[in-house]
């Protein structure tokens, strides 16, 4: 293959775009990530807790959406490691969400019903019950409420097992320079220009997380997808303290198997600014405290920050308005690490078939 010639051009090397270029690279398509970082995966993907969970109680697009990752993640797991030897560490912890006052309970209980109602699972816990599953808890909760299909990812091993996987299926990965500017013939984008070279593709997208917008300008279609911190801290525990991610007072608990601890996270809408604030993570390891009193003995590890790409309407799926062969995958929020694996189908089946096993029409990206 020409390396300036391929059939699919990804720009953007965070957990989207790699699945992108995993389920591409299985199709036998020619891909070329482009990722201007010099390695995949150093932003939002790397950053993040890899919390999958998905507690909506209805049928909507977005929720469907959420589930249907979150479905896929066990298979996946076992299919990454079996083709690159690296183990995620998919773990199907469950949540246990804990509320402390009536408001709060009132709000959890009833999404739990309405979960029960509709087919989905929860279950509502005395203070009692969630001791039992979860004895650091602290003991003046009022009750809890467990979900028990969520779980957890390394988020960045993820990313070394999708890059891997693409490459084992030929992928090829363009990394330390951005894309400046697109090359356009009669309407259409036919090429990306990275240092001064031309990547010709029949296909692009635009997996650049809160950078896309900018990529998406130089076509004429300016999006809002903006950049929206989260500060986490990372502690540790040895032995572990918690089997399952703890939520509640706004902030979660993750176990990891190595016995840390990560504590997440702040929703910031201070542009591109990824510094770590000493409010941001005293309000983290305050509520942390009050949650599990045991993790004040805890040792303090680091503290990041991380940029989310925040999109009103997100995510954004599915061609560019204007464009019928540029495809926009970005705006998924909070909800990075636990979309990627039906972002990387859908993506794949829109560019391959021009169908796709869910509909799209909800997340197709919008001007400005």
């Amino acid at each position: 293959m020409n390396q300036n010639k391929t059939d699919v051009a990804i720009i953007g090397g965070g957990i989207i775009g790699c699945a992108i270029a995993y389920e591409l690279a299985k199709r036998q398509v020619d891909v070329i990530l482009i990722e201007k970082a010099s390695r995949v995966g150093t932003e939002a993907s790397w950053a993040g807790a890899g919390i999958l969970t998905s507690h909506a109680s209805t049928h909507e697009p977005y929720p469907e959406l959420c589930r249907a990752s979150l479905a896929m993640y066990p298979s996946l797991a076992t299919e990454l490691k079996s083709e690159t030897d690296i183990d995620i560490e998919f773990i199907r912890s469950g949540t246990l969400s804990v509320f402390f006052d009536e408001a709060e309970a009132a709000g959890l209980i009833g999404l739990a019903e309405r979960r029960v109602n509709r087919g989905f699972s929860a279950e509502v816990l005395t203070p009692e019950q969630a001791w039992e599953l979860e004895p650091a808890v602290s003991k003046s909760i009022a009750g809890a409420v467990l979900f028990p299909e969520d779980g957890h990812v390394r988020n960045p091993k993820m990313v070394a097992a999708l890059t891997k996987g693409a490459a084992n299926f030929g992928a090829k990965f363009l990394l330390g320079n951005p894309v400046t500017e697109f090359v356009r013939e009669k309407g259409r984008v036919v090429g990306a220009v990275v240092n001064r070279e031309t990547i010709h593709a029949d296909s692009f997208v635009i997996a650049a997380g809160c950078w896309a917008g900018n990529l998406t300008a130089l076509l004429d279609f300016p999006i809002s997808i903006s950049p929206a911190k989260g500060q986490i801290v990372l502690l540790e525990t040895m032995p572990p303290l918690i089997q399952r991610t703890i939520d509640g007072l706004g902030i979660y608990i993750v176990q990891r198997a190595d016995g840390k601890i990560l504590l997440g996270a702040t929703v910031e809408f201070v542009g591109y600014d990824k510094t770590a604030s000493l409010d941001g993570v005293k309000q983290m390891i305050d509520a942390a405290v009050v949650i599990a009193p045991e993790l004040a003995q805890s040792t303090f590890v680091q503290t990041w920050a991380g940029l989310r790409p925040y999109y009103k309407q997100g995510p954004c799926l599915g061609y560019l308005p204007g464009y019928d062969n540029v495809v926009l995958a970005s705006g998924h929020f909070k909800n990075g690490i636990l979309l990627a694996p039906i972002t990387g189908q859908l993506i794949a089946e829109l560019i391959t078939t021009g169908q796709t096993s869910l509909p799209l029409e909800s997340f197709k990206p919008n001007a400005i």
